[in-house]
């Protein structure tokens, strides 16, 4: 009998998993997949509050964040990477680039950058390397003249999530997948109940994220506000990040002229519009890079939580017939398909364990 599957969230982890347990041949039998998501797949209509996913600058900085990451989770994003590169092999272009990116600071902040670069851990194939002004100059020509020196992070890349998330989500109707938008779930007890009705699988794999807060009561939404800029005439080919006291500021080109640039992280729970604030230390900072962003065009300002767990850890649990995988933080991107691998691995092994499994 072909095994039943239900994912639970179509955002980014729930179609990272969508895609790694729908791979051909993982089955013996071709699995009955439904993807269920409680709003719609596409974007949100709503230009202050869309799906996180959607939000994200989707960038693939191990290296970087390696200064908030253990070891094992860096090892974990560059794994992702790797995942990554096999991903747009099966998908029309997203525009995955590994060119590197880089870490700059104005003067007076010229010891935070210091500090943060001592900070990294250094992995064998990759290790941060200092620039000085001509490097720098030659690197990003449009930076010369504005920054004494500044680092550069080998094999750090980015995509463009919007295309990733379109993509996916063609190729998973392409392998019969069925997607469900609009479909509340919700556990009582033992059961699962999707739209008022009791459902039924083998296996529930929720991926729900901060809507999964009535079971993972220690969920928290880490809070994310991010502008969309239209910038012809600035060229930048890699992200950039640029340090503050108050904040780091990152930029990354999404190609024709297309920038996502962000830098706050609050700890709350407002679902309201990006504030004044925000905005305005954003687009300063953003000015101070390159003085061409004066002119760009503002395409959305956007405001998004996603789910954390205490220690910013992602947490994948399990138990008969249900994995739950919860509390990317703000490294979906970089940790979503090792992740993702993983759940695939965990499904497999809990269908070779027994012949009886059932949830609901």
């Amino acid at each position: 009998m072909n095994q039943s599957l239900l994912i639970l969230g179509g955002g980014l982890m729930g179609r990272l998993c969508a895609l790694a347990l729908s791979e051909p041949g993982l089955w013996p039998k071709p699995a009955h997949i439904r993807l269920l998501e409680m709003g719609s797949f596409s974007p949100s209509q709503e230009l202050y509050q869309p799906k996180a996913a959607f939000a994200a600058a989707a960038m693939l900085s191990p290296l970087a964040e390696s200064v908030l990451l253990e070891q094992d989770l860096v090892e974990m994003g560059y794994r992702s990477m790797q995942l990554w590169q096999q991903l747009q092999q099966q998908l029309p272009d997203f525009g995955l680039q590994h060119q590197g990116a880089l870490l700059l600071a104005h003067p007076q902040q010229q010891h935070l950058l210091v500090h943060l670069v001592g900070q990294i851990k250094a992995q064998p194939d990759y290790q941060p390397k200092w620039l000085t002004k001509t490097e720098l100059t030659r690197l990003e020509p449009s930076l010369a003249g504005r920054f004494q020196y500044g680092c550069y992070l080998p094999g750090e890349g980015q995509l463009d999530n919007q295309a990733f998330l379109q993509h996916s989500l063609q190729l998973l109707q392409q392998r019969g997948m069925s997607l469900e938008p609009h479909s509340i779930a919700e556990f009582k007890g033992d059961e699962l109940w999707c739209n008022a009705k009791l459902a039924t699988a083998d296996l529930v794999i929720d991926c729900r994220g901060l809507g999964a807060q009535t079971e993972l009561s220690q969920l928290r939404p880490v809070r994310g506000e991010v502008l969309r800029v239209k910038a012809p005439a600035v060229q930048l080919s890699r992200p950039v990040r640029l340090f503050h006291p108050r904040y780091a500021l990152y930029i990354a080109p999404k190609g024709e002229g297309i920038f996502v640039v962000g830098a706050t992280e609050l700890e709350s729970a407002d679902q309201s519009g990006p504030s004044v604030r925000s905005t305005l230390e954003l687009l300063s900072a953003l000015y101070s890079v390159d003085p061409a962003f004066a002119d760009a065009e503002i395409l959305t300002v956007q405001a998004s939580a996603r789910p954390a767990l205490p220690d910013n850890r992602p947490a994948i649990s399990h138990q008969h017939g249900l994995i739950r995988i919860n509390g990317l933080y703000r490294h979906g991107y970089l940790l979503g398909p090792a992740l993702a691998e993983q759940v695939a691995q965990l499904a497999l092994l809990q269908f070779s364990e027994t012949k009886e499994l059932c949830y609901g």
